[in-house]
């Protein structure tokens, strides 16, 4: 395959093969060409060059159309799905009803439904509004609807890059049995140890072009980052924090509309604390608090021992707090806006003419976004370009680079590195880890247990609404988080 975008060559010279029951791994990092190679096996977008053939026989698709009649389905981590409607009815959207006697029949729907949902997830609920779904279920139902519609190839893109380890860890037993039975994967991943784990092999893309094609013996992390073109380290130096340090972010028996148990921590200047756990758990409607986006029902905070208790976000950032959300296309970034706008909203009152009137002093802004963007290392055309034309991995920093040069004491961060590619995540792990050493104190809320780990001096277990153990750095272990995040409450 070939693509071209005027003199960027997006794909050249790519070329891969897929057997039924096979699993294969597509990584690079952000801009490598997945995305370009993805829309033209799925139809969307034709190539400048190359052939297609499935079953041996050439083909050509002209559309989404051809590629679904051929048997491939694309499945994003967000496809949408109607919420109103259960697994039975989502399923069969865009396809012919069973009928009887004139009427559609819903008891030949159930049916074959469940036969597919018995082989592959039978403990999914067909009857349920997708809407009262947990995100590992809703991704099993995109699966359901894509082989109970005679799909032969499945390209999954980022499917797990929303869901913590242990509902990840069931999403691949699902497809294990779909591999069983013959149906040849593609898998698209940012989550390296998957690709390692799961794929009978792997190819790795840079700038367009095929860099390597791994083999199951050579899977393993290290062998793709290399190949990625970063370096793959564990080591850990950095230094304890001392017990005697400043204080900054104490909390005392604060509830949320989560966080049902009252739940107390502190946070001192460098510390970086991670809140892992799984969704709905509490940990990111204590951030959503602290931020000042939803009310704390009972408890107290101070900042440098100064009481605080937000009404409204614009209170947060008074106080001196920052934050990233967890979903930068929703909550996060305005696409349609160049990256000085996106950079300076929070904080358009600092940009004037003159403090009493609300006009802005658009070269202030231009100035602080590039000194910013240079701060955080993001890549980028001009100042003038739309956020969404950016990588996921630069979008991110585009949201970072909002508080790179305001004096924030404390930053809340929601799933910081989701959805973006291994070296774009490393970088921003640095910038986290800067954020700390200056003497800010940083909560990290994260699904991923090896973020947890890497980033936090300290790892709060969330579970069932409630702070359910916390693990120095020196004791904390992916088997011993999984552990506190899944255990049943003990009966009093």
């Amino acid at each position: 395959m070939t693509k071209r975008f005027g003199a960027t060559n997006a794909l050249e010279d790519v070329s891969l093969s897929l057997s039924g029951g096979e699993v294969l791994g597509l990584v690079g990092h952000n801009g490598a060409g997945k995305s370009t190679l993805i829309k033209i096996v799925a139809g969307a977008q034709p190539a400048d060059g190359g052939t297609i053939a499935v079953d041996g026989q050439g083909v050509h698709f002209a559309s989404p159309h051809d590629a679904y009649a051929a048997g491939i389905r694309v499945i994003h981590q967000d496809a949408p799905l109607v919420p109103s409607f259960d697994t039975i009815d989502n399923c069969f959207l865009g396809r012919p009803y069973p009928r009887r006697f004139g009427t559609i029949d819903r008891k030949a729907m159930r049916e074959a439904i469940a036969r597919h949902a018995r082989e592959i997830a039978p403990d999914l609920p067909l009857d349920l509004p997708v809407a009262f779904l947990p995100p590992a279920e809703k991704q099993f139902v995109r699966l359901l609807r894509a082989v109970s519609d005679e799909g032969r190839f499945l390209v999954l893109d980022e499917p797990t890059a929303a869901l913590p380890a242990e509902d990840a860890h069931r999403f691949f037993a699902v497809l294990e049995r779909m591999r069983a039975r013959g149906t040849a994967i593609i898998l698209v991943s940012h989550r390296l140890d998957e690709i390692a784990e799961f794929c009978d092999r792997a190819i790795v893309l840079k700038d367009g072009r095929v860099a390597t094609e791994l083999p199951k013996a050579e899977l393993t992390v290290a062998r793709l980052v290399t190949a990625m073109g970063g370096s793959h380290s564990t080591a850990d130096d950095r230094p304890a924090i001392a017990a005697d340090a400043q204080v900054i972010l104490d909390i005392s028996g604060l509830t949320t509309s989560e966080l049902k148990t009252p739940g107390s921590l502190k946070v001192r200047a460098g510390e970086v604390v991670a809140l892992y756990g799984l969704s709905g758990s509490g940990r990111s409607s204590l951030l959503h608090a602290l931020w000042g986006a939803e009310p704390s029902r009972t408890g107290s905070v101070t900042i440098e021992g100064q009481a605080y208790r937000p009404r409204s976000p614009r209170d947060a950032v008074r106080a001196g707090i920052s934050y990233v959300p967890a979903d930068r296309h929703r909550t996060g970034l305005f696409g349609s806006l160049d990256l000085v706008v996106n950079k300076t909203l929070p904080l358009l009152s600092s940009y004037r003419i003159a403090p009493s009137l609300p006009i802005p002093d658009r070269k202030a802004e231009r100035s602080a976004f590039l000194v910013a963007a240079e701060r955080v290392s993001m890549a980028f055309r001009s100042p003038g370009q739309l956020a969404r034309t950016l990588s996921g991995g630069n979008q991110q920093k585009l949201i970072f680079s909002r508080w790179a040069n305001r004096h924030s004491r404390v930053m809340l961060l929601d799933e910081p590195t989701e959805g973006v590619d291994v070296m774009a995540k490393q970088a921003i792990k640095e910038i986290i880890r800067a954020i700390a050493a200056d003497g800010n104190a940083v909560l990290v809320s994260t699904s991923d247990r090896e973020e947890a780990l890497e980033l936090g001096d300290r790892v709060l277990v969330f579970r069932d609404g409630a702070i359910a153990q916390s693990f120095e750095r020196a004791q904390a272990s992916p088997e011993a988080l999984s552990t506190a995040a899944q255990a049943k409450a003990k009966a009093s």
